[in-house]
C-alpha cells in the first residue's frame, strides 16, 4: 500500500470537484483555500509539506471501495463528501471553542473573523453534501445517492449529539466509560460513516455492509480516544495545536473520565474540584496531570485503544469480510494505533510508508505556558 499515492489522487479529486462547484465569494474562494493551504484557489499545491492533514476519512473510504470491488475509485465522491462534512465541523468547532490553532496555522475565524467562518463551514458543509450527487452520473440510481445522502446526515446527527453531550458534561463527574465511548465514537463517527459509504458503492450484499459498519465504528472510537490521549500527553507540534485545553474546557474526554474512576479513593474529591474549577490557571492544571499520572489515565487510555484496534482488525478478517481483499486496511489500522497496539497479541509494528496517528511516548514537562484554546 502507498497512502501517499493515493491521496495524492484524491486530493486531485477534491481539488477539481471544488473547482467544479465553482463557489462566487471571492472571499469563500480565498477561505477555502486558507483551509486546505493550498499556494492559491487555482494551484492546489500545498504551501506546507503536511498541509492536508491526515485525511483518514477518505483514506479508509479508498481502501474499504478497494477491499470490496478492487477499485478504490467508486469511493472517491463518498470520500469527497467525508471530508468536506469534516472540515465543516472542525471549523465550527474552532469557533465554539475559541481554538485558535488548526494544523499548526491561525484557525481560520481568526483569520477572518467568526461570521466569515461560519458562512464558509455552512458552504462547505452543503458542497460536501453535494459530492454524493455524483453517483447518478456513475451509474447509481438517485434512490441509491438518497440512501448515501441519509446515512451521511445520519452520521451528522449523531456528530452533533456527541457535540452536545460534550458540553453538557463539562459540569458532571458522575460519567462511565460506556458513556464517553458513546460521545468519542459521536466525534469521529464521520471515520464510519466514509467506511460505511464506500462499501455502500460497492456491494449490496448487507451483511458485508454490516461487517464494515462495524469495523468502523471500532476504529473511529480507538481514533477519538487516541486523540484525547494526544491531547494530554502528546506534542503540541504534532498534534497542530496546544496540549491541556481540554482540562482548560472542562471537557470529559476518555483519559481523564478513567483516571477519576482509577485515582485513589482519597484522592477523588481534590481532583474534582480541581477540574470543577471554573479558570484551571497552571498550578490547577499540573496538580490534575499529576494525579492522572498517579491513576495510570494514560495508560489506561492506551489499553482501551489497543482493545479497540485489536477488535478492528479481528473484524476484518472474520466473516464475512475474510473474503474480502482487507490487507491494506488491515496494514492502516495497525499503523493508525501503532504507539498503542505495538504489544498486542498478532500485531505488528506499522510500516514506515504508513500515516501514524499513534500519539508520541508520555513526556514529561511542565505543565505551564500553555494557551487556553479549544478541542480538536
Amino acid at each position: 500500500m502507498n497512502p501517499d499515492a493515493l491521496l495524492d489522487e484524491f486530493d486531485d479529486e477534491l481539488f477539481a470537484f471544488l473547482h467544479r462547484e465553482r463557489p462566487r465569494s471571492d472571499t469563500f474562494r480565498r477561505m477555502v483555500s486558507d483551509h486546505m493551504d493550498w499556494r492559491s484557489w487555482d494551484d492546489g499545491t500545498p504551501t506546507a509539506p503536511n498541509a492536508r492533514g491526515k485525511r483518514v476519512r477518505p483514506l479508509l473510504s479508498l481502501l474499504t471501495a478497494r477491499a470490496i470491488a478492487g477499485d478504490h475509485r467508486g469511493a472517491i465522491p463518498a470520500g469527497i463528501a467525508v471530508q468536506l462534512v469534516h472540515d465543516f465541523s472542525i471549523i465550527l468547532d474552532d469557533i465554539m471553542d475559541r481554538d485558535r490553532t488548526r494544523r499548526n496555522r491561525p484557525a481560520l475565524w481568526v483569520s477572518y473573523g467568526t461570521g466569515h467562518a461560519m458562512t464558509a463551514a455552512a458552504g462547505i458543509y452543503v458542497v460536501g453534501l453535494d459530492a454524493l450527487q455524483d453517483y447518478p452520473a456513475q451509474g447509481g440510481s438517485h434512490t441509491d445517492t438518497r440512501d448515501l445522502t441519509r446515512t451521511l446526515l445520519e452520521s451528522c446527527l449523531e456528530m452533533a449529539d456527541a457535540q452536545h453531550l460534550d458540553l453538557d458534561w463539562e459540569r458532571r463527574f458522575d460519567l462511565t466509560l460506556d458513556e464517553v465511548r458513546t460521545v468519542a465514537l459521536g466525534r469521529s463517527c464521520l471515520i464510519r460513516c466514509g467506511i460505511e459509504l464506500a462499501a455502500a458503492v460497492s456491494t449490496p450484499d448487507p451483511a458485508i455492509r454490516a461487517a464494515f459498519r462495524e469495523f468502523g465504528a471500532l476504529v473511529a472510537t480507538a481514533f477519538s480516544i487516541v486523540d484525547d490521549h494526544r491531547g494530554l500527553w502528546g506534542s503540541a507540534e504534532r498534534n497542530g495545536k496546544p496540549l491541556l485545553s481540554d482540562i482548560r474546557g472542562h471537557k470529559k474526554t476518555y483519559p481523564i473520565v478513567v483516571g477519576q474512576l482509577r485515582c485513589a479513593p482519597a484522592d477523588r474529591p481534590r481532583l474534582r474540584d480541581l477540574l470543577a474549577h471554573p479558570e484551571p490557571g497552571d498550578p490547577e492544571i499540573a496538580a490534575i496531570m499529576e494525579l492522572l499520572d498517579g491513576a495510570d489515565a494514560a495508560g489506561a487510555t492506551l489499553r482501551e485503544v489497543r482493545r479497540l484496534a485489536t477488535l478492528a482488525v479481528e473484524r476484518l478478517t472474520t466473516p464475512p469480510l475474510a473474503r474480502c481483499a482487507v490487507s491494506d486496511l488491515v496494514e492502516l489500522t495497525r499503523s493508525l494505533f501503532a504507539g498503542a497496539t505495538a504489544s498486542a497479541p498478532g500485531t505488528a509494528p506499522a510500516p514506515s510508508s504508513s500515516p501514524s496517528l499513534a500519539p508520541a511516548p508520555a513526556e514529561r514537562r511542565t505543565h505551564g505556558n500553555s494557551p487556553s484554546a479549544g478541542r480538536r
